[in-house]
């Protein structure tokens, strides 16, 4: 055998083989990806999370998510989305509507502020999202907010301003009670979230609610006493 030969022979032998990446089709592959940048981004927020980690993270290259997903705003909506589908907002808004039209603010606020509660509790990803999305970058944070608060926002600010024509509320600007109710029922959420996790405290939730609709609408509603003073 000639030198030749044998070193081509031993070449042969001794040559890694060559990296066979496993097709995985596009639809799992999309989720795949969603799943590991909803995990990285709510715990490094957007700063702290290149597209080349949510890549490695899923086994697949930053050309193959840029096809999926072309900038981080597309991202992120698609995120949120997967967690929270817009078709449960329409049909919490219809579910309001249905309290709105018998005219009881109680059980309206009830549950609003429980749907919050609930919200905070079962969807903890969404939330941080949100939260280092309002802390990191405007326009990202705009996404959740248009899609998901607006909408019930505004239903409840018509709300609030209609039950004000009828005497119900005190002269309070309607964004303002709609504020209150949210940053309350927002404010407790995240303390309660916090104190599952570390704290192992546990909280009463028809008492926890209770109490958050009752200051709401105690502020909200005219004084009677002074009302013909």
């Amino acid at each position: 055998m000639s030198k030749r030969a044998a070193t081509a022979r031993h070449a042969t032998r001794t040559s890694a083989p060559a990296v066979v990446r496993k097709h995985v089709p596009q639809g799992k592959r999309r989720e795949q990806i969603l799943d590991a940048a909803a995990a990285l981004f709510s715990q490094r927020g957007f700063a702290g999370t290149t597209t080349r980690q949510i890549a490695a993270a899923v086994g697949t290259t930053e050309t193959v998510l840029f096809r999926l997903f072309p900038s981080k705003d597309v991202l992120y909506a698609a995120i949120l989305e997967s967690r929270v589908h817009s078709a449960d907002v329409h049909r919490w808004l219809d579910e309001l509507r249905a309290i709105a039209e018998r005219r009881d603010d109680d059980a309206l606020f009830s549950a609003v502020v429980k749907a919050v509660l609930e919200s905070y509790r079962t969807h903890t990803v969404f939330h941080r999202l949100n939260l280092f999305a309002a802390l990191e970058d405007r326009e990202l944070a705009r996404i959740g907010q248009v899609k998901y608060t607006s909408p019930v926002a505004s239903f409840l600010r018509d709300y609030v301003a209609q039950r004000q024509t009828e005497g119900a509320f005190a002269g309070l600007r309607p964004e303002f009670v709609v504020h209150m109710l949210f940053s309350v029922a927002g404010q407790v959420s995240s303390w309660t979230m916090v104190s599952w996790r570390m704290l192992s405290i546990s909280f009463q939730y028809p008492r926890v609610l209770r109490a958050l609709v009752c200051n709401v609408v105690k502020i909200a509603q005219p004084d009677v006493r002074n009302s013909g003073s």
